[in-house]
């Protein structure tokens, strides 16, 4: 069998069962309440100043689960700890090492 032909044969049903698709499930998530927004916010906010002050312009995330990161506290403030800690880390090296 050719490489090319590797990459273009069909599979067959059988292997189709043995390697299932995984699909995407939608799931509605419930309005956040006005204390909830206002935590959310706030986690924003030290997450927005700990980019600042680490140099930080861009970075990505994601969740394990497929649930929205940027709509939960926790998750925003679990990035900010990881960004001071990371800066904190690099800024204790020794530049001459």
């Amino acid at each position: 069998m050719r490489l090319r032909e590797f990459f273009v044969r069909r599979r067959t049903s059988a292997a189709a069962v043995l390697f299932p698709v995984a699909s995407a499930m939608k799931t509605e998530r419930p309005a956040l309440t006005p204390a909830q927004l206002a935590e959310l916010e706030e986690a924003w906010v030290e997450l927005r100043q700990a980019c600042q002050e680490a140099g930080v312009k861009s970075f990505s995330a994601c969740t394990r689960d497929g649930s929205r990161w940027e709509e939960n506290p926790e998750s925003v403030r679990a990035m900010t700890r990881m960004i001071k800690d990371t800066h904190k880390d690099t800024a204790e090296v020794p530049k001459d090492v």
